[in-house]
């Protein structure tokens, strides 16, 4: 099959679809490199890239980790087809003219506000505005400063709703908070026609129910940028569009945090973090195949940060007592943490595959959305509101109605 050629994504749906029906073989083939979970794994499951790989010290496989456009260029030879698609660039939307920061923004973080700003410069229109997922409202009330609309600002959390009140009502601006959970019915008729409704990082189902609710109640105008992909409440992604059903690659919660896990460089201190939390994963997953007696996998949610402060045994007991599994009255931390030093290489070569398919998987994702509003009768362009440095989750969609046909 021939390389894809480099394309904008800011395009023509047909463009888009066509993208899209490119991408689903090309993920659905590959499917052994990129669906399956690297703790599960005891030994490199792909013999062909065992010479490449294998030579690899751990100093080489941090650094291609944090310049990916080597590690493309040294698996090239072996997944020309899906390094080809790295080189399918979106279209740079607008940026901010400047990113001076009002008196009312302050305790906003620099690349926070750098994201509001740029989202913010790509919006227009002559509608009332609706934010979803507000926050505090600071997308919301930059938008009413700038565009003279009453803008309505959904948000849960009530000490948030209470605290973007206070600002609006300083700033003398139409802002008014709605407090309401976006999952519920409730949220749903807060969408209408004649409105330009706005989404920054609504994760997972919360940008999902965003686009549906849009679609349903004909908005005007949709701009989003997702994140979280994975935050659903099923197992497994249904896909928005036709396509994407027709096309269904079974993505687990798992295969939908693949694009998440890029991420802007963080320094030395990050890069610690990263190798302490790999580590100790590692070293419990020995552990607990010693305490179960069962060689199998047995998977670790999300846990709080401060946990890699401590010691191996207070993450070993937190483990434990989550998983519910007695804690050896002596743990000899030194043996756990020897046998995770072995595997902490293999999986970090697992990754570095893996990682090939984060950008591929990401535009898959955001072509279903874009084909879903397609279907809906909107005109969608897809392209990238902010710089790298500001966050990697830098895409927006932005539809538009299209006119009745007659």
């Amino acid at each position: 099959m021939p390389a894809p050629v480099a394309v904008s994504i800011i395009a023509p749906m047909s463009e888009l679809a066509d993208q899209f029906h490119f991408l689903s073989p090309l993920l659905a083939r590959h499917c052994g490199d990129w669906q399956r979970l690297p703790f599960a794994c005891r030994a490199l499951p792909w013999p062909d890239l065992a010479p490449v790989l294998d030579a690899l010290s751990e100093d080489e496989l941090d650094t291609l980790e944090e310049n990916p456009a080597d590690a493309l260029a040294l698996l090239a030879p072996w997944r020309s087809d899906v390094v080809a698609v790295h080189d399918w660039h979106p279209g740079e939307l607008k940026r901010a003219a400047d990113y001076a920061t009002p008196r009312w923004s302050s305790g906003i973080p620099g690349r926070k506000w750098a994201q509001i700003r740029d989202f913010a410069a790509n919006i227009y229109g002559n509608h009332p505005i609706l934010e979803w997922c507000a926050g505090k409202g600071h997308l919301g009330r930059l938008l009413a400063l700038q565009q003279q609309q009453a803008v309505t600002s959904l948000e849960w959390n009530a000490d948030l709703c209470r605290q973007g009140e206070n600002l609006a009502e300083r700033l003398q601006i139409d802002h008014r908070f709605h407090c309401a959970d976006a999952l519920t019915p409730e949220a749903a008729r807060l969408f209408a026609p004649a409105q330009l409704a706005v989404a920054l990082h609504a994760c997972g189902e919360l940008h999902l129910r965003f686009l549906r609710h849009g679609a349903a109640a004909g908005t005007q105008a949709l701009a989003l940028s997702p994140c979280c992909y994975h935050l659903i409440p099923g197992e497994y992604y249904t896909p928005l569009s036709a396509a994407g059903r027709q096309a269904d690659l079974r993505l687990s919660r798992h295969d939908l945090r693949l694009p998440l896990q890029q991420q802007v460089t963080g320094g030395e201190r990050v890069r610690r973090l990263r190798h302490t939390e790999l580590t100790w994963r590692l070293a419990f997953d020995e552990l607990q195949r010693a305490l179960t007696g069962k060689d199998a996998y047995l998977p670790l949610p999300t846990f709080p940060k401060q946990l890699l402060n401590g010691d191996f045994a207070g993450f070993a007991h937190w483990a434990c007592e989550r998983k519910g599994l007695p804690m050896p009255a002596q743990l000899n931390g030194s043996h756990w943490l020897a046998l995770a030093d072995a595997r902490r290489l293999l999986i970090k070569r697992i990754e570095l595959v893996r990682h090939l398919y984060r950008y591929p998987l990401e535009l898959w994702l955001l072509l279903d959305r874009a084909l879903f509003l397609e279907e809906q009768s909107y005109r969608v362009t897809l392209g990238t509101f902010t710089d790298m440095a500001n966050t990697p989750r830098r895409f927006l969609l932005q539809a538009h109605k299209n006119p009745p046909t007659r």
